[in-house]
C-alpha cells in the first residue's frame, strides 16, 4: 500500500534526507519545516502517516503530537517519532505524548522500509473494517422498519435511521440509553414474550407494531436486536377486505335466495310438472345454489369471527336433544352420498348440560358431519360416539375414509387449508370450514383436536370436548390447570391427551397467547407451565419469558430444540420428547406438581 507521509522537520539536510528514503520506497511526500507548519498542513489535509522529529524550537515534537491528536480525534494518523537523542526518557515521553513508534536517528532505511510497510497494512485493515463499518451503517440505516439494539439491562445501545421517528411513551424523542420501558411501553421480559406493541409515531399517532427479536453475544455481553415492523397499512388492508367481503356477501346474499327460491318452486311443479330431464337439470342448480349459499355464509362468519363480531348467545343446555337434531340435518346429505350415519344416543334423553350457543352448536356438528360424510366411500358408516365423565363431554365424528395425510395434520385447523390429493379436490370444499369449527369451539371455551389413526385405513376421527355445566363445572376445579406453549399444534393435542387423566390442559402457541390465557383464567390459576423453545425466537429469550410467565409456579421444557446442557443453564427442568413416552412425561408432571399442591394444601389448612 502507498502511503502520503508527512516529514516533519526544521533541519533542511536531514528532512530532505529522509524525504528522498520514503519517496525511493513508492510513497508520496509532503514536507513541514515547523510545528505550526506541520498544524497548518493537518488544518487542511490529514496524511496517512506522520515522520516527526522530536527536536524542534519554538513547539517541540511532543507537543505537535497532543495537539495532532486532538486535532484528529477518533481517526487515527500513525505517527513515528525519530529522534538523535540517545537514552530511553524521550522515548517514553513521546509514547506518552500519543507517538505510535520511534525511530533512531540516523534513521536506518530498511528498518524504515519495514515500520511502513507494518503500518501500511495496518491501515489498509483499518480501511477495509471503516468501509464494512460504513456499509453495515448504511445497510441498516435504509431498513424502514424501526431497528433498536439494547443491552442485557434493556437500554437502548444503537438504533437505525428508522428509529429516530419514534417518541417515547412521555412524547419525547428517542434516545440512545433510553429504556426500554420508556420507549416500547414494556420492559425487557415483557417485551420478549409480547409479539405487537403499540408505539407512538413522529407525528402523534398510536400505531400497533409487530416485534421481531433475537439474541446475540459480545464476549460475554447479551444484547438483544429488536425490528419493529408498523402493522397500520396491514391492518387497515385487512379491515378493508373483511368490510369487502361481508359487503359483497350480503349483495351476493339476496339475489340468490330469490334463485333458490325459484328453482324450489319449479322443482316443486309450481310452475307445472317438468319433465324429467328438466327436472334433473333444476334440481342440480338448486343444490348448487345451496353450496354457494353455504360458502356465502361461511364468508360471512369468517369475517365476523375474526373481527370478533359474532355474538354468541351460551347457556346450558342439554347436549343429546342438539345431537340429534345435527344428525337429522344431515342425514339427507347422508342418504345422498349412501353412507349411514350410527350413534349411540338415547332416544327421549336430555343428556348432560354443556354451555353453548345452541345454533352454533349445530354450525360446528354440520361441519364435522358433512366433512365425514363427503370422504366416506358409499355403502360405509360415519359414527358419532359421545363420551361423558365427571368433568367434560366429548363428542367426536369418526368416518372410514383415506384418513388424514400426516403432512396435512399440522395445518388442518388453518384458513384456507385443504390437503391436495387428487380424491380431495375432487369433493371441493374452500378450507374454511375445520378453521371456522375451531374459531367456534374455542369461542364457547371448548378445545377441538384430530385423533391420531389407529392403524392404516382406519379414516379420521375429529372430536371437541365441552367442560359440563352446572354442578358438574364446579367439580372441573379439582383437576389442576396447566399451561403448554409449543408452536406445533399437533404436539399440543398430544401433550392435551397425555395429560386428560390429571390435569386440564390449555394450549396457547406462543408467549403472547399464554398470557391472554393466564389473564383468562386468573381465578383458577395454573399449577405447571410446560414450553417449547422451537420456532419461538431466541431460545433463552423464551426461557425467561416462560418464567415470567410462571411468577414463581414450577416451570419446564417438553422439546428436542434444546439439551441437558442449554436447560441447566437456563435453569428449567427438561424432558425430551423424542426419548420418552406419555408414561415418562405424566410422572415428571406430577412430581413438579406435587410441591405446588403441597403447599396449597397447608394455605387450605390454615385457620
Amino acid at each position: 500500500m502507498f502511503l502520503e507521509i508527512l516529514i516533519v522537520d526544521d533541519i533542511f539536510e536531514s528532512r530532505h534526507e529522509l524525504a528522498e528514503q520514503v519517496t525511493a520506497l513508492g510513497h508520496r511526500v509532503s514536507l513541514a519545516d515547523s510545528g505550526m507548519a506541520a498544524l497548518a498542513l493537518l488544518q487542511h489535509r490529514l496524511p496517512d502517516l506522520v515522520l516527526l522529529d522530536l527536536l524542534m524550537p519554538e513547539l517541540d515534537g511532543f507537543e505537535v503530537t497532543r495537539r495532532l491528536r486532538e486535532l484528529t480525534g477518533r481517526h487515527w494518523v500513525p505517527v513515528i517519532a525519530t529522534s538523535g537523542l540517545q537514552g530511553e526518557e524521550h522515548v517514553i515521553q513521546a509514547l506518552k505524548s500519543g507517538a505510535d513508534d520511534y525511530l533512531s536517528r540516523p534513521v536506518n532505511p530498511h528498518l524504515l522500509e519495514a515500520k511502513l510497510r507494518h503500518y501500511g497494512a495496518v491501515l489498509a485493515l483499518q480501511s477495509r473494517l471503516a468501509r464494512r463499518a460504513q456499509r453495515e451503517r448504511d445497510i441498516l440505516d435504509n431498513i424502514l422498519d424501526p431497528v433498536l439494539t439494547l443491552n442485557a439491562s434493556g437500554n437502548i445501545e444503537e438504533c437505525n435511521r428508522s428509529a429516530l421517528g419514534l417518541l417515547r411513551q412521555d412524547g419525547q424523542p428517542l434516545r440512545l440509553g433510553d429504556a426500554c420501558l420508556a420507549v416500547l411501553g414494556l420492559d425487557l421480559p415483557a417485551l420478549l414474550a409480547q409479539p405487537e406493541c403499540q408505539l407512538r409515531a413522529a407525528d402523534g399517532t398510536l400505531r400497533p407494531f409487530e416485534l421481531g427479536l433475537s439474541e446475540w453475544r459480545e464476549a460475554l455481553h447479551v444484547h438483544y436486536t429488536v425490528v419493529l415492523h408498523d402493522l397500520s397499512a396491514q391492518r387497515q388492508v385487512e379491515r378493508m377486505k373483511d368490510e369487502f367481503l361481508a359487503t359483497v356477501s350480503h349483495e351476493l346474499r339476496t339475489p340468490l335466495t330469490s334463485v333458490l327460491g325459484a328453482l324450489g318452486l319449479l322443482a316443486g311443479g309450481a310452475a307445472g310438472a317438468l319433465p324429467a330431464p328438466a327436472l334433473a337439470l333444476a334440481q342440480v342448480a338448486q343444490r348448487n345454489g345451496e353450496r354457494l349459499s353455504g360458502l356465502i355464509d361461511d364468508v360471512l362468519d369468517l369475517t365476523k369471527l375474526e373481527g370478533d363480531r359474532l355474538q354468541l348467545y351460551l347457556r346450558p343446555q342439554p347436549l343429546y336433544p342438539l345431537l340429534r337434531e345435527a344428525l337429522a340435518a344431515n342425514q339427507g346429505y347422508a342418504d345422498r352420498a349412501g353412507v349411514r350415519l350410527l350413534h349411540g344416543i338415547p332416544e327421549q334423553e336430555a343428556g348432560p348440560e354443556l354451555r353453548l350457543d345452541g345454533e352454533r352448536f349445530l354450525q360446528l356438528m354440520a361441519n364435522l358431519l358433512s366433512n365425514a360424510i363427503k370422504h366416506s366411500p358409499p355403502g360405509e358408516a360415519v359414527r358419532l360416539i359421545v363420551s361423558v365423565d365427571a368433568y367434560c363431554a366429548r363428542i367426536s365424528v369418526r368416518d372410514r375414509g383415506p384418513g388424514i395425510a400426516p403432512a396435512f395434520r399440522a395445518r388442518m385447523f388453518e384458513k384456507f387449508s385443504q390437503a391436495d390429493g387428487s380424491d380431495r379436490r375432487a369433493q371441493g370444499g374452500t378450507g374454511l370450514g375445520l378453521y371456522i369449527s375451531r374459531l367456534l369451539v374455542e369461542r364457547m371455551g371448548g378445545r377441538i383436536s384430530a385423533d391420531e389413526p389407529q392403524d392404516a385405513g382406519s379414516g379420521a376421527c375429529f372430536s371437541v370436548e365441552f367442560e359440563l355445566a352446572g354442578r358438574a363445572q364446579t367439580e372441573v376445579t379439582a383437576l389442576p390447570r396447566i399451561l403448554h406453549i409449543d408452536a406445533d399444534l399437533e404436539i399440543r393435542e398430544r401433550v392435551q391427551r397425555w395429560l386428560s387423566p390429571v390435569a386440564l390442559v390449555d394450549s396457547a402457541a406462543h408467549l403472547g397467547q399464554a398470557d391472554a390465557l393466564l389473564a383468562l383464567h386468573a381465578d383458577t390459576p395454573y399449577r405447571l407451565l410446560i414450553g417449547s423453545p422451537q420456532d419461538q425466537g431466541a431460545a433463552l429469550a423464551f426461557c425467561a419469558g416462560l418464567r415470567r410467565l410462571a411468577q414463581g409456579r414450577p416451570a419446564m421444557l417438553y422439546g428436542d430444540s434444546v439439551d441437558q446442557a442449554f436447560c441447566k443453564e437456563a435453569g428449567l427442568p427438561w424432558l425430551s420428547p423424542a426419548r420418552s413416552g406419555p408414561a415418562e412425561l405424566l410422572a415428571m408432571v406430577q412430581q413438579l406438581m406435587k410441591p405446588a399442591a403441597s403447599q396449597q394444601a397447608k394455605e387450605q389448612a390454615k385457620p
